[in-house]
């Protein structure tokens, strides 16, 4: 084992010599705290991790991905006291700087990474599931840890990874070039090998990354029946925009299969766990009324690509809106007004509250008046004088009385 740590210690550190990066719009901040990157498969952890890395003179990085099938054997030791033991045979006088790709396939990983931290190391870990990596973080490693949630590419890192940069006044003169990338975005996703391929290749790349993710931190790693677990992603696919309880997805289940509500709630409560999911709740002061339903978004738009028969720009829209203020803010809701109008987005914050409306087009006269008679009611009950509307590519400010609504075509909200 020593030889083949020394092996893949030396191997690492010349791949990341070697890497050519596109840098993320991410700051991780510079701390004696051990570093924690989580987030969904391939969205870029890795490399995350190999930009920080090429900070360090090459000598003092320890790189370790623990899905190495190499490493398999580490599990089956006492202690992994022979990690550090590997590098220090090859480099004697040098502290190394520790960098742990994948850590939840170490067994009990956050007590190693604990004693690490008491010697002084500097560590920066990456994990793919959720529950797992912040419930170990907030029991062993609470005030030692710092935790960065990485996302599958921006649209600005999706134009960064295709080497296409745009100046301000592009935005004028070359709009309808950037309508055409932001569409491709819209339809795609953000993960960058689905970016990097041309369009015939994509659903056959996005389709290997959901089947990784689907099969071996979903089925495998909980044992759940596949069949069932495809129709509750789908039934989720199909409600992207809308809000339900679990138990209205249930019936909708078991009139094709045979099952019973709480399957289908254990069911739906594990997909944010690899972070194929995430939910949001209505905007309620009572918890129980906040909790009986939700509306649910996929991680990248990808997975609806893959999940519905024909495209729907609206759901894509408003799913790539969610997965956007994800990345800017943690209290987001959805608003339901006491005459049971709705807003899209609440994001009530201490120093500031919001109210967004997500509505890809505003041609259809109904929506339009729906959408800002919903928004303005908000507004009044939340007594905000501004709201927002973002569209695919609509410019405009209404004023009603003392309230005023901004509409904003959305790529440009990506892009600043």
């Amino acid at each position: 084992m020593d030889d083949i740590l020394k092996r893949i210690i030396l191997e690492n550190q010349e791949i990341i010599s070697e890497k050519k990066l596109v840098s993320r719009n991410y700051s991780i901040p510079e701390t004696s705290h051990i570093k924690v990157l989580t987030g969904i498969r391939r969205c870029g952890k890795t490399y995350t991790l190999y930009e920080i890395a090429k900070t360090f003179e090459p000598e003092r990085i320890l790189f370790l991905d623990f899905e190495d099938e190499r490493l398999i054997a580490l599990n089956s030791l006492a202690n992994y006291d022979i990690i550090i033991d590997a590098y220090k045979t090859l480099y004697p006088q040098v502290e190394p700087v520790l960098f742990f790709d994948e850590i939840q396939n170490l067994a009990n990983w956050h007590f190693y990474l604990k004693r690490l931290y008491v010697k002084g190391y500097k560590i920066y870990v990456t994990g793919s599931n959720a529950h797992l990596i912040s419930r170990e973080i907030a029991t062993y490693l609470k005030g030692r840890s710092l935790e960065t949630t990485i996302y599958p590419f921006s649209f600005p890192e999706f134009l960064k990874l295709k080497n296409i940069e745009f100046r301000q006044k592009d935005y004028l003169i070359n709009q309808p070039q950037i309508l055409n990338f932001f569409d491709d975005y819209l339809n795609f996703g953000g993960f960058p090998e689905v970016i990097k391929v041309a369009v015939d290749e994509k659903r056959a790349v996005a389709k290997n990354i959901y089947n990784l993710l689907f099969y071996k931190d979903l089925v495998a790693k909980y044992n759940k029946n596949d069949y069932l677990l495809k129709l509750v992603v789908s039934k989720i696919a199909e409600n992207i925009t809308k809000d339900f309880s679990v138990t209205s997805l249930a019936n909708k289940i078991m009139a094709v299969y045979k099952t019973s509500v709480p399957t289908v709630t254990d069911y739906f409560n594990i997909l944010p766990e690899p972070f194929l999911t995430s939910n949001i709740y209505p905007y309620r002061v009572s918890f129980v009324q906040r909790e009986s339903k939700r509306k649910t978004y996929f991680t990248d738009n990808s997975f609806i690509f893959l999940n519905r028969v024909a495209p729907d720009k609206s759901r894509l829209f408003e799913n790539l809106v969610f997965n956007f203020l994800q990345r800017e803010h943690e209290e987001i809701y959805y608003y339901r007004t006491t005459n049971n109008m709705e807003v899209d987005f609440f994001i009530n914050e201490q120093e500031s509250k919001t109210l967004i409306q997500a509505t890809y087009s505003l041609e259809n006269s109904n929506t339009r008046d729906r959408e800002i008679k919903s928004l303005i009611k908000a507004m009044e009950e939340q007594k905000l004088p501004i709201g927002f509307i973002y569209t695919w590519n609509r410019s405009e400010e209404i004023k009603i009385n003392e309230y005023t609504i901004k509409i904003i075509p959305f790529w440009e909200e990506t892009l600043k």
